[in-house]
């Protein structure tokens, strides 16, 4: 059995990886010049932090907390990701990146989750995380037609 401190590990990258795709839908909105495209962008963070807030809800509950150093230092790295003026990929593609690890990191939660309730919001989570996912790949085969009619007229 796992000790709360591989626990709280898990959940503490499941919440970054959270972050980092709210920041990189929020970076892809920011370039984005359709106002449909923008909220759609923003809601995919909107969505990313609504988990993110959900587990640490589930660790509350749970009676487990963060480190300090966790919760205090997470700045750092947002204005790292958001202050990169080019980056090898777009924002939009390291986000539906970074929800594809937060998939495969709920599996292994749901994997040493002993209560069936955490379970089932886990699942719920994945649902929402795959369903995005394959919004995401309608949007972005749109939006590369959209941009390529626009160089081609």
């Amino acid at each position: 059995m796992l000790t709360n401190k591989h626990i709280i590990e898990l959940y503490q990258v499941t919440l970054a990886e959270c972050r980092l795709a709210k920041l990189s839908y929020l970076k892809s909105a920011d370039k984005q010049h359709l106002p449909e495209y923008k909220r759609f962008l923003n809601l995919q963070a909107t969505v990313r932090n609504r988990i993110y807030n959900d587990l640490l809800s589930i660790l509350d509950e749970k009676g487990l907390k963060l480190s300090e150093l966790f919760l205090q230092n997470h700045n750092r790295g947002e204005i790292m990701i958001s202050t990169l003026a080019t980056e090898k990929q777009n924002a939009f593609t390291k986000a539906m990146g970074k929800d594809e690890s937060i998939i495969k990191n709920l599996f292994k939660i749901i994997d040493i989750e002993e209560s069936n309730n955490t379970q089932e919001k886990l699942i719920r989570f994945i649902d929402k995380l795959k369903n995005s996912f394959l919004t995401n790949q309608t949007f972005e085969k749109q939006t590369i037609g959209h941009e390529e009619e626009k160089k081609a007229g």
